[in-house]
């Protein structure tokens, strides 16, 4: 006899949200894939359910839905949502005041917004979060709380990001930033002289003897050892081109139970942290920002990194102690730090960090291009069709969690 409590059309939701393991998540317990029974469950992160059941349970396709948005929606995107349902109700916003008064009664939402804002729309049913992390724009007490469905854009910004990473780590190691100070005072200086002269005289300009290091040479990339702390999105993108182009060995921790890709050569729980980072020539810092990962990156573990490591930091500044990071650019616990975020964030031009050593800081810019704000739209749109048509939306947040 079929078991009652397997459900056939949450099975075919899950796979409909592009989810293999989330499909073989919804059998139940002690059965596999093929529906026999299982010697043990299955290693699959139990899934909730993306889309609440009013949406279900109603007729199908949901009509009348009104979308509320800060977001300037090209003609072509405009297009492709009403062509999903013509009933849809898409209002733009241009100003602050518009968007305080079309929420009241939005179905849906496409923007940042704040606290008073949820606390009037009476009939929202489902948040779509324009970045990936949401911890900064709002996951407040009475919305997690909530029936609200909340997504993000996971995964929407990392090829851009990975880019950056590479390219931050390339610059470091090859000292192109210090090429381009010399380009900009018109110098044609190798950046290494520093390093040739200390090999060959064990000394320094100023006449004081230092210890020698090869932190100033030039270095390749290639063969290194990259460690991740976060393999999701960003962590993943950016291991894979490291891995694949440079062939780099790639080692990971998260938070979260996660198969093991065929590029990472070692993979384990946010525990294993203490013990990966001094094997590491590359610290990538790709993980969300929660409580339990606020200052995770500490002097403890700055001290323990190898002093020709680069820390490379892409997701969020807070994760980072970074009176702690100051001291390891300026006493040379590390050779260097590529930062596309910092704490506090805009970084103060007075803010120590600008001159405490080898390091290129880019003003949280590295997923920006036209490239991922058109898979944005394109995501927005997908979910809305699912949103319509009663399915699983892609990449909902575990409110809980955080991210």
């Amino acid at each position: 006899m079929p078991n009652k409590n397997y459900s056939r059309r949450k099975f075919l939701g899950n796979i409909a949200a592009g989810s293999t393991g989330a499909a073989v998540a919804s059998l139940p317990a002690g059965h596999s894939a093929n529906g026999s029974p299982a010697v043990a469950d299955p290693p699959y992160p139990v899934t909730m359910e993306s889309y609440p059941l009013w949406a279900a349970t109603g007729n199908l396709p949901i009509e009348h839905v009104k979308i509320v948005t800060t977001d300037e929606i090209p003609k072509w995107d405009q297009e492709k949502l009403q062509a999903i349902s013509p009933t849809l109700n898409l209002q733009q916003c241009r100003s602050v005041e518009e968007f305080h008064r079309e929420v009241v009664d939005a179905h849906v939402i496409f923007a940042d917004f704040k606290r008073q804002d949820f606390a009037v729309a009476k009939k929202l049913r489902w948040i779509q979060y324009r970045s990936a992390g949401v911890e900064e724009v709002g996951l407040w007490p009475e919305l997690v709380e909530s029936p609200v469905v909340v997504t993000n854009m996971q995964r929407i910004y990392a090829p851009g990001i990975s880019e950056t990473a590479i390219g931050l780590i390339l610059t470091l190691a090859h000292g192109l930033n210090k090429y381009a100070v010399l380009t900009n005072q018109h110098i044609w200086k190798p950046v290494d002289d520093e390093y040739m002269s200390a090999l060959s005289a064990r000394r320094f300009g100023d006449g004081r003897d230092k210890p020698w290091t090869r932190t100033n040479s030039l270095r390749e990339i290639s063969g290194l050892t990259m460690g991740v702390v976060g393999l999701g999105g960003i962590g993943g993108d950016t291991a894979y081109r490291a891995h694949y182009g440079f062939g780099m060995r790639i080692l990971a921790v998260d938070p979260k139970p996660l198969p093991k890709p065929a590029f990472v050569a070692e993979l384990h729980a946010v525990d294993w942290l203490p013990k990966m980072v001094p094997q590491v020539d590359v610290l990538l810092c790709a993980a969300p920002h929660t409580r339990e990962s606020t200052h995770m990156l500490n002097e403890s573990i700055l001290r323990a990194m190898k002093p020709t490591a680069y820390f490379i930091n892409m997701s969020r500044g807070p994760l980072v102690d970074t009176p702690a990071l100051v001291r390891a650019l300026q006493e040379g616990w590390i050779a260097g730090a590529g930062l596309d975020v910092t704490d506090p964030e805009p970084l103060p031009s007075d803010h120590p960090l600008w001159t405490a050593g080898n390091v290129i800081i880019t003003a949280h810019t590295s997923g920006h291009s036209d490239p991922s704000i058109q898979r944005a739209r394109d995501l927005f749109c997908e979910n809305v069709r699912r949103y319509v048509n009663g399915l699983p939306l892609l990449h909902v947040v575990d409110k809980q969690r955080g991210y």
